[in-house]
């Protein structure tokens, strides 16, 4: 049987990816804004937990912080890993591979300065966005 939508058990991912260390790390000029989201999509079913940021120092710093938390963290960087950002790194947690990335706001044409996203993705099958 085929489900279409997310639903519960999606829920219950979205609360177990909320738990991850690697949400809570953060640069020291770095500030949380908001709470934790999470979104699942529909079609895909995959689900999204992330923390906004905002830094007061260099993106450049921002990026060498979590490539060396996540990789502190038992994170495996992309093996066209180029030393220098956090872009889908992966990780199995539960029996299930989860998928991190940082990415600046402005990057999707949003004008937020300098705040920041660290998002963690995955599916009842495994596997995220990356």
């Amino acid at each position: 049987m085929l489900f279409y939508g997310c639903n519960a058990d999606d829920d219950r991912l979205a609360a177990s990816l909320a738990t991850l260390s690697v949400l809570d790390a953060h640069p020291a000029n770095a500030t949380p804004l908001k709470g934790r989201g999470s979104s699942c999509d529909n079609d895909d079913r995959i689900t999204t937990v992330g923390q906004t940021y905002r830094p007061s120092g260099p993106r450049a710093e921002v990026l060498s912080f979590y490539r060396d938390a996540a990789i502190r963290d038992g994170w495996t960087p992309p093996p066209e890993d180029d030393g220098e950002g956090v872009g889908c790194f992966t990780k199995t947690v539960g029996g299930r591979e989860v998928e991190l990335s940082v990415w600046f706001l402005d990057e999707m044409g949003e004008k937020y300065g300098d705040d920041y996203d660290v998002d963690v993705t995955s599916s009842l099958d495994g596997g995220g966005w990356c």
